[in-house]
């Protein structure tokens, strides 16, 4: 059975969703309800600030829908200017400085000495190229660069797709090429992280909760029927009703940051690990105690052995202690969110 046509929809009763993930399901609320909102990019930081540079938060007319600013302290002052670019229909540039003695006395009170600079752009509820080029870079999984001028018209051009480039004026309508100004900031927005799970099982229900948090898409491949009822109502993306087989075409139709081999079953995670050897993830988890991994190891040729050693985190999670699946569940997440975090405070 090929991969393709085993891939299910997840029905939609899951977890609540964090990161770009979020704010993209809230870009179409707005486009369903045919409101206008504002999107809050920050281009610029200097100093010890909550967000840094291409961080976005979207706001209506009720305030922040997703995303924060900071913890709370500049949050009625973001949804204010916000209010003033809904009203006007043009953006606006938004400076937060906390980085003064007179900001701890007379201002936000925060103390945390930095500032933050955002470009408040308006999304219009009919035609927005900012919004379709947002919703487009996550559906296909890809980055997405911004370029946007200090008036807050620009260009967002999807990674790999050069024949399309979406153009935006200050009003967050459609611009042509020769409207637009060299841009004063350019910004990298991440797709969202993919996960695969090779196997279900009692952790796998508390994984999705966080990774969804986290803002990842998590897919499965398992054909076990016992086994796939551990992860009802966790809010996987997809499932694949195959085995470890169908795994190198399953990867080649999709980007992968990280696997996870965790079948509770010695031969189907031999068998995962020797097709993931020969794959491209730069993380793979090998759920089980250490003396059980050394045994499935000697098991693998030295090239699949030798291809693995700098990828493979096994027993997989952090040691943060405790018992049970909720804490397996942790320990990966947080080794996740740390493994791939490192990756991007080195860009």
């Amino acid at each position: 059975m090929s991969v393709a046509h085993a891939a299910s929809p997840v029905p939609s009763a899951a977890p609540p969703l964090g990161g770009l993930r979020a704010l993209a399901a809230g870009l179409r609320e707005l486009a369903r309800e045919q409101a206008a909102g504002v999107l809050g990019v920050v281009v610029a930081t200097r100093g010890s600030t909550y967000r840094k540079p291409g961080a976005l938060i979207l706001l209506d007319a009720r305030g922040v829908r997703v995303g924060v600013l900071s913890g709370g302290c500049l949050e009625a002052e973001l949804e204010a200017r916000a209010q003033a670019v809904l009203a006007h229909g043009a953006a606006a540039p938004a400076l937060f400085d906390t980085s003064g003695d007179e900001d701890r006395v007379f201002g936000s009170g925060t103390g945390c000495g930095g500032s933050t600079r955002l470009l408040l752009l308006p999304l219009p509820p009919a035609q927005a190229p900012l919004r379709e080029a947002l919703l487009a870079a996550d559906e296909r999984g890809l980055a997405l660069t911004l370029a946007l001028d200090a008036l807050g018209a620009g260009t967002a051009r999807l990674d790999g797709d050069d024949a399309h480039v979406y153009r935006f004026d200050r009003h967050g309508a459609p611009a042509v090429a020769a409207a637009l100004p060299e841009p004063a900031f350019e910004l990298t927005i991440r797709p969202s992280r993919r996960l695969l799970l090779l196997g279900a099982g009692p952790e796998t229900r508390p994984l999705l909760q966080l990774t969804r948090l986290l803002g990842w898409r998590v897919e499965l491949l398992e054909r076990r029927e016992r086994w796939l009822r551990y992860a009802d109502d966790g809010g996987l993306d997809a499932v694949h009703h195959a085995g470890p087989d169908a795994l190198p075409q399953l990867l080649a139709a999709t980007r992968l940051d990280a696997a996870l081999v965790m079948h509770h079953n010695f031969d189907l995670d031999a068998r995962g690990l020797a097709l993931l050897a020969a794959a491209a993830p730069p993380y793979i988890g090998l759920l089980g105690p250490a003396a059980r991994r050394d045994e499935l190891l000697a098991g693998l040729d030295p090239t699949a052995r030798e291809a693995l050693a700098p990828r493979l985190h096994a027993p997989v999670g952090l040691p943060l202690g405790g018992e049970g699946a909720e804490a397996i569940a942790l320990a990966i997440a947080a080794q996740l969110q740390a493994r791939f975090a490192d990756d991007e405070r080195r860009r």
